[in-house]
């Protein structure tokens, strides 16, 4: 018998185990590098998702208490309780529905208190009198909206309206917002 021939082949057998033993571990490190990063997002997520549904409800009701019909029917220098106060319809009945009903209704997030204030007429904000001229007024509006989310997150957001009218036949030329 001759044992130096099989000597050399169990020398190779040997290497292709270490080469497996290194790729595992090379492939273990990477597998939890890739978990940690995976883990730190959903982490992340389940933070910011609660103030994104806050700010959406915030957002909501700003844009609901631009409606027209909201502006229009507001009383002089009155404003408007977005939480408690019924909604009115075009023809001046009252809806058995609530303006937070509404905004609730629309998507995440909750309304918890609003206005919307009529803060009086004005002239017209000098960037917006460059661009229309002087034949156009304005009537400045002040919405104030706190809004939350699960987990107990809460947005404030005050926001103005201005509404543009020609001065000779009070006819809204445009409505704008901002925050």
């Amino acid at each position: 018998m001759n044992f130096t021939t099989l000597k050399k082949t169990n020398r190779q057998a040997g290497m292709a185990l270490i080469l497996a033993i290194g790729l595992l571990a090379v492939l273990s490190i990477l597998g939890a590098v890739l978990m940690n990063v995976a883990t730190r997002d959903l982490s992340e997520t389940a933070v910011t998702l609660p103030n994104q549904r806050a700010l959406y409800a915030a957002d909501r009701s700003i844009e609901y208490s631009m409606n027209r019909d909201i502006i229009i029917n507001l009383p002089v220098m009155g404003s408007l309780d977005l939480a408690t106060d019924d909604v009115i319809s075009a023809t001046g009945t009252t809806l058995d529905v609530t303006h937070k009903q509404v905004i609730d209704g629309l998507g995440p997030g909750t309304l918890l208190a609003g206005a919307v204030s009529d803060v009086g007429p004005g002239s017209l904000p000098p960037y917006m009198a460059a661009i229309h001229g002087s034949e156009f007024g304005a009537n400045m509006y002040h919405v104030n909206v706190e809004t939350s989310a699960p987990l107990g997150k809460k947005v404030n957001v005050d926001a103005s309206i201005v509404r543009l009218f020609k001065l000779d036949d009070d006819q809204i030329f445009r409505t704008s917002g901002g925050g």
